[in-house]
């Protein structure tokens, strides 16, 4: 009975629907996808163009320049909650397995260090952000083609924002997972 109210509680119809960071993330990376698949169809045209009429596209490399560091900081920090991120597993896997309160542990110091490398990256990407957004800094040549820097460095920003909320988020959830894990290996110690 109790499930059943739970179930009407969480799934009801009028339910507001609450902010989810995981679905801020995930419409960071389809954004980035879908980015990835216009890059696509840029460089097939630029291609096609050069040698079949040839005259390229236009911008092409400065575009592509540009957008791969856009796609990898709009796509990060969803790549660390479905934990993509390249990374060596197999002590911290035996930790888990052998003492899973110390591989929520080491894993919860992981996040946190993480968190603090993308808050550093921040900090260091924002002069830069504030320099090209105040003098109109730009890509490409003057007359022929010209593309702002200032739209990638604040995607760079906005990227880097999200993985230190996304690592912080899992820090403690580590954190929590190692504190009940503690707590369970207690009470199964005070059992007869």
């Amino acid at each position: 009975m109790k499930s059943a109210a739970n179930k009407t509680v969480s799934g009801g119809i009028g339910r507001k629907r609450r902010f989810s960071f995981g679905a801020l993330t995930s419409v960071m990376n389809s954004i980035g996808t879908a980015w990835v698949f216009v890059l696509l169809v840029i460089i097939n045209l630029d291609i096609g163009g050069r040698a079949l009429f040839n005259h390229p596209l236009r911008g092409v490399p400065e575009i592509v320049a540009l957008s791969i560091v856009a796609c990898v900081f709009l796509q990060i920090a969803h790549t660390i909650r479905v934990g993509r991120l390249t990374r060596s597993d197999i002590v911290l896997d035996w930790l888990r397995r052998r003492h899973p309160g110390v591989g929520h542990f080491l894993e919860g110091v992981y996040c946190l260090v993480g968190a603090g490398l993308m808050v550093i990256l921040f900090k260091s990407s924002l002069p830069m952000f504030t320099k090209a957004w105040r003098i109109g800094e730009y890509v490409g040549a003057e007359g022929d083609f010209m593309a702002p820097v200032w739209p990638v460095r604040l995607i760079i920003l906005v990227g880097c924002a999200a993985a230190a909320v996304q690592f912080a988020l899992m820090a403690a959830d580590s954190f929590r997972q190692m504190a009940a894990t503690r707590a369970a290996a207690e009470n199964d110690g005070g059992r007869p």
